[in-house]
C-alpha cells in the first residue's frame, strides 16, 4: 500500500533563538496536521520535554547539525528533510494564520502552484515581548497587528511581479511567488531544482528562491487572508528593523560570514549589510541565472534608496555606483530622478499607513500562540468564495 505525502510541510531553519522557537512549534502541533520539520544550526540542542514528545511521536522532525552552515545551507538542508506535497517555509519567530490547510487543499484541487497571503504589507504581523523600536519604544511589544482582508483570490502572473520588483531593487517581495511566507508545491520545487540546480542562493535565500519561483511558476494566485503570522523579536533580522539596527560592515556581520572566503560580493552593489543590500544582491544573482534579458536592474534606483536610508555608507554607495558606470551603466540621471519620485511618494505612502490607516492592535500577547488563537477568533476559517 503507497504511503501518501502529507498535504503541507511547515519548514522551519532556525539557529539559536530556542526560546521562540518552541511556542512556534507548540502552536503548529496543536492547531496544524501538517508536517512540521525543524533544521537546527544552533549551537546547542534543542531541550525541551514537550516538543521531544512531539519528536518521538512523530509529529515533529528535528535535525541538529553542528557543521557551520550559511542561512542557505540551512534553508537546503531543511528543504531535504521535507516530504509534503506543498510547502511552506517561517522563520523561528512566525507561525502560520488559521486556514492555511483549507487554502493548500483549495490549491491541491485547482492545480494552483503557488499561493501568497500578502504583497507589500503583512495582513496580520505579531512583535514578540521585549522588543524595541527606534522610534516608538516598546509601543510594538506584545502585540498583534491586522489590517483588512477580504478573503479574495486573485490570480498572479510571476513573471510580471518579478519585472515591478525590479522598479524597486531591495525593497522587498512585491507580488512574487515566494516559499518563505508563501504557499509553493512540491511539483513546483522539483522543476526549479531540475532546471537551475538548486531552490536557494545569494545571501537572502527568501528573495533568491522567489525569483526562480516566479519566473517558473505555471498557475499562482494571491489570497488576501492572513494564513501567515510574520512574527519580529529582539533577536530576529524584523526585530533588528524595528531598532533600526539592521545596518553594519558587511563582512563582519556573522550572517555574511558564514558564506565564507567562497562569497564573492558583485562590485556593483554598495559592500555594507543592509536589508537593501542584502536583497539587491541575491535577486541580482537569481537573474543572472535566470539569463532574461527583458529583465533590466535598476542600480541607480538602488543607489538612491541606499543614499536616502544608510547616508552614513554613502562612501560605500559611491564607490559601487563608479563600478556600475565602468562596468558600461548607462541613463543614471533619469533613473535617479525617477527614483528619487517614486521615493517620495513611498515615505507619503509610509505616512498616510501609519497615522491615517493604521491596523487594528491587539495588546498584551504573550506568545504567537496567544497570537494564533486571537486571530482565529477574528477570522475563523477560510472559506472559498
Amino acid at each position: 500500500m503507497a504511503v501518501m505525502n502529507p498535504s503541507l510541510s511547515v519548514i522551519i531553519p532556525t539557529r539559536n533563538r530556542h526560546e521562540y522557537l518552541i511556542p512556534v512549534v507548540k502552536t503548529l502541533v496543536e492547531q496544524t496536521n501538517a508536517e512540521i520539520i525543524i533544521c537546527d544550526n544552533s549551537d546547542n540542542k534543542l531541550a525541551d520535554e514537550s516538543v521531544d514528545e512531539f519528536i518521538h511521536a512523530g509529529r515533529v522532525i528535528y535535525q541538529h547539525t553542528t557543521e557551520k552552515l550559511s542561512v542557505v545551507g540551512n534553508f537546503k538542508m531543511a528543504l531535504d528533510m521535507s516530504s509534503g506535497d506543498y510547502l511552506i517555509f517561517l522563520g523561528d519567530d512566525d507561525c502560520v494564520g488559521p486556514g492555511i490547510e483549507d487554502i493548500v487543499q483549495w490549491a491541491k484541487n485547482h492545480d494552483v502552484e503557488a499561493v501568497i497571503s500578502y504583497k507589500q504589507r503583512f495582513i496580520a504581523n505579531y512583535f514578540w515581548p521585549k522588543i524595541k523600536s527606534k522610534y516608538f519604544g516598546d509601543g510594538y511589544a506584545g502585540k498583534l497587528f491586522l489590517r483588512s482582508y477580504s478573503g479574495g483570490i486573485e490570480k498572479i502572473n510571476g513573471k510580471s511581479a518579478i519585472a515591478s520588483v525590479l522598479k524597486k531593487p531591495g525593497t522587498g517581495l512585491g507580488s512574487m511567488v515566494r516559499a518563505y511566507h508563501g504557499v509553493i508545491s512540491r511539483s513546483l520545487v522539483q522543476r526549479v531544482i531540475e532546471k537551475y540546480g538548486h531552490l536557494f542562493g545569494g545571501v537572502s535565500p527568501d528573495i533568491f528562491s522567489a525569483t526562480l519561483l516566479s519566473y517558473e511558476v505555471k498557475k499562482a494566485c494571491a489570497v488576501d487572508y492572513p494564513f501567515v503570522i510574520p512574527g519580529a523579536s529582539p533577536k530576529s533580522t524584523a526585530g533588528e528593523g524595528a531598532a533600526r539596527e539592521d545596518t553594519d560592515a558587511l563582512h563582519e556581520r556573522d550572517h555574511i560570514k558564514r558564506f565564507g572566503p567562497s562569497l564573492r560580493w558583485d562590485e556593483r552593489i554598495p559592500a555594507f549589510y543592509a536589508p537593501h543590500t542584502v536583497w539587491a544582491y541575491s535577486q541580482l544573482k537569481a537573474l543572472e541565472e535566470i539569463n532574461d534579458p527583458l529583465y533590466t536592474f535598476d542600480f541607480p534606483g538602488l543607489y538612491v534608496r541606499c543614499a536616502i536610508h544608510y547616508p552614513e555608507h554613502w562612501g560605500q554607495i559611491k564607490i559601487a555606483f563608479q563600478k556600475w558606470k565602468s562596468a558600461g551603466g548607462k541613463g543614471a540621471v533619469v533613473r535617479i530622478l525617477n527614483s528619487l519620485l517614486d521615493e517620495m511618494s513611498s515615505q507619503v505612502k509610509r505616512i498616510y499607513y501609519r497615522f491615517f490607516s493604521s491596523p487594528r492592535e491587539h495588546a498584551d500577547i504573550t506568545d504567537i500562540g496567544e497570537a494564533y488563537k486571537v486571530l482565529f477568533k477574528i477570522s475563523g476559517d477560510w472559506k472559498n468564495k
